[in-house]
């Protein structure tokens, strides 16, 4: 019966739920600050770092992310960095959207009215200051949503890494099927956690950017 072979497996699963969320986690703990500095990168160091910021962001924006997972998992033994699957899934997933993040903190800095730059800058205050300390709290507001629904992006994301090994929610659902010969019975249980979680996030997301609207007309 599959209501037999889910409560046998759920431990299993949720052992494997537990690992896709924490790959998620630290993926986008890596991707945000990573994305931040890229767009800072090419918002203040001229036309030639905005120029090559925007060739980097959009060719890799441009490959199907399988493939860039299998060339960063291959090219990081050939610079000299052994690690573990685990990590090597995370560090791919991370520098993939790490450009949608660059890409979304550019937009939002785009927003903001030239007017709010003009006026730190006749109060006396470097370039980098009026970034970090005038702009930056209304660009992170504008993008909050976006960075949700990308985290939304993110979470369904990781299934991808398990084709180099690293054991997540698809791969284990995988290995239930391989051994019980019961495919619709886990993929669909797989398929209703993925949407829990995802559909979680966007609702968080539409939320907030319900909130933070409010808050901007108060």
């Amino acid at each position: 019966m599959p209501i037999e072979l889910l409560a046998k497996a759920s431990p299993l699963l949720l052992q494997a739920l537990g690992q896709t969320l924490l790959l998620a986690l630290v993926t986008i703990c890596i991707a945000l600050p990573l994305g931040f500095l890229i767009a800072e990168v090419g918002l203040l160091g001229g036309r030639a770092a905005a120029f090559a910021v925007r060739c980097l962001v959009e060719a890799v924006r441009g490959v199907p992310l399988l493939v860039f997972v299998f060339l960063t998992y291959y090219l990081l033994p050939k610079i000299g960095v052994h690690i573990e699957t685990f990590l090597a899934g995370c560090i791919a997933l991370a520098l993939f959207f790490s450009m949608f993040v660059a890409e979304i903190f550019r937009g939002a800095f785009d927003t903001i009215p030239k007017v709010q730059s003009e006026a730190g800058a006749a109060l006396g205050m470097r370039r980098w200051k009026i970034q970090v300390v005038v702009l930056l709290p209304q660009a992170l507001r504008i993008a909050l949503p976006a960075l949700m629904n990308l985290a939304a992006i993110v979470i369904k994301a990781t299934s991808v890494v398990s084709i180099i090994g690293v054991w997540e929610l698809t791969l284990a659902t995988n290995e239930l099927v391989m051994r019980t010969l019961a495919p619709f019975t886990f993929f669909l249980a797989a398929m209703a956690m993925y949407f829990v979680l995802c559909y979680g996030t966007v609702c968080g997301a539409g939320w907030l950017a319900r909130r933070l609207g409010r808050s901007q007309r108060a």
